[in-house]
C-alpha cells in the first residue's frame, strides 16, 4: 500500500519524530548525544532550518523546527545520514538506525506549539528519567540560560511569554493532561513497548530501585523465584526476547528458550500470571488469572 504524501504546514512549524527502528536505542552515551547536536548544526548550515525545542532520549528524537517545505525532507535525512555514518561506524553495524520515513506533524496555532515545546521539554519526565529542569539533553535549558552555545532558536517561544523567563518555567513544568498528551504522542500509541516503558514497569513490579538494579535482580535465573519473574517479564504484551535480553542483559538465546516456554504455556492454558500494558503510558499494570 503506497504512503500518503507528506503534507506541509502553513506556519512552516513542524514537530518531528525521529524513533530507533524495533523502538532500540540510537544513543548508547553521551558522545552519541553530542555528535548528534553537532549533526543538527551542521544541517543547519546546509539546509536552514529553525530549531525551536529538541529532546534526545535513548530510542528517538523530538523536535520542533521551522522550516521550508522543500527543505523539509532534506534537512531531516541529511541529519539521519551523517549520524547514521557516525553510529554505524562506531559500533560496526550497517543499514539505518531509524524508521525509514520520520513523522512530521503540523503546528498551526500559537497553543498548540506552546503545548507540543511543553511536551517535549517534558518527556525525559513523563519517562521517568529525570526531572524536566535537570535533564542535560533537551532545549529547556537554553531557554533558562544554562546552555549560553546552542542549536536553539529561543525568540520565538521567549515571544509568547514576554520574554519573562520565570513564566516559561511555570509553564512547562506544569504537567499535560492526559487529553493533551494523546494528542502530540498519538506516535506512541501502539503495542510496541519502548526500553524505557519496559524498565519502568520492572521497576514498578518486583520494587527495584533503578534501571541499573535490574540485572542484579535477575542475575541468578537459575533461581525458581527469579525465573518466575522473567516469565512474567516475557509475558508483558508488547515486548519481544530481543528486547527482554537488552533490557535484562540475558543471553538472548536463554530468553527466547523462556519466551518459548511462556507462549507454550499461554496456549495449554495453565496458571499464567499476565501483564497487560496500557497503548498510552506503558505502566499501567494489571493481572489476569487463567
Amino acid at each position: 500500500m503506497p504512503r500518503a504524501p507528506r503534507t506541509f504546514s502553513e506556519s512552516k512549524v513542524y514537530h518531528i519524530i525521529l524513533k530507533g527502528i524495533d523502538n532500540q536505542d540510537i544513543f548508547y552515551d553521551n558522545e552519541d548525544r553530542f555528535v548528534f547536536l553537532e549533526y543538527i548544526s551542521k544541517s543547519q548550515k546546509r539546509y536552514p532550518y529553525r530549531v525551536y525545542a529538541y529532546c534526545l532520549m535513548n530510542n528517538h528524537v523530538h523536535m520542533v523546527i521551522k522550516v521550508d517545505d522543500e527543505l523539509l525532507s532534506k534537512s531531516i535525512q541529511s541529519l539521519t545520514i551523517r549520524y547514521a555514518y557516525y553510529f554505524n561506524n562506531k559500533y560496526n553495524r550497517e543499514g539505518p538506525f531509524v524508521r525509514n520515513r520520520f513523522k512530521s506533524k503540523k503546528i498551526e496555532d500559537k497553543q498548540y506549539f506552546l503545548e507540543v515545546c511543553r511536551y517535549v521539554h517534558r518527556n525525559p519526565e513523563k519517562a521517568n528519567i529525570e526531572k524536566t529542569e535537570n535533564y542535560r539533553w533537551s532545549s529547556y535549558r537554553d531557554y533558562v540560560n544554562i546552555n549560553k552555545k546552542s542549536i536553539t532558536c529561543t525568540d520565538a517561544l521567549r515571544h509568547y511569554f514576554d520574554n519573562n523567563i520565570q513564566s516559561f518555567i511555570n509553564f512547562t513544568l506544569k504537567k499535560e493532561d492526559s487529553s493533551e498528551i494523546n494528542n502530540f504522542a498519538d506516535f506512541e500509541l501502539i503495542n510496541k513497548l519502548t526500553d524505557e516503558q519496559l524498565i519502568n514497569i520492572i521497576i514498578k513490579k518486583f520494587n527495584i530501585k533503578s534501571s541499573e538494579d535490574i540485572p542484579k535482580y535477575v542475575k541468578d535465573y537459575s533461581n525458581e523465584e527469579v525465573l518466575k519473574n522473567i516469565k512474567e517479564i516475557c509475558s508483558i504484551i508488547g515486548t519481544n526476547p530481543r528486547q527482554i535480553s537488552r533490557v535484562l542483559r540475558i543471553n538472548r538465546n536463554k530468553i527466547y528458550e523462556i519466551f518459548n516456554e511462556v507462549k507454550v504455556t499461554k496456549r495449554t492454558g495453565t496458571d499464567v500470571t499476565q501483564v497487560k500494558v496500557t497503548k498510552r503510558t506503558g505502566t499501567d499494570v494489571t493481572h489476569q488469572k487463567k
